[in-house]
């Protein structure tokens, strides 16, 4: 397993629009990475390609 990062999609904290951030998960290549980002912020909210980590 190797740790990956992406810029992700997610709502405001004052629930007014949207603010990007990264997010690190672990898998095992970068397309795995992203369906895990995509399961967990929702499909079309990983603004980026996955990449890893050093």
């Amino acid at each position: 397993m190797r740790t990956y990062k992406a810029t992700v999609r997610v709502r405001s904290a004052s629930g007014s629009g949207t603010m990007a951030v990264w997010a690190q998960t672990s898998a095992s290549n970068p397309i795995e990475a992203k369906q895990l980002m995509e399961a967990q912020y929702g499909r079309g909210n990983v603004i980026s390609i996955p990449t890893l980590v050093k």
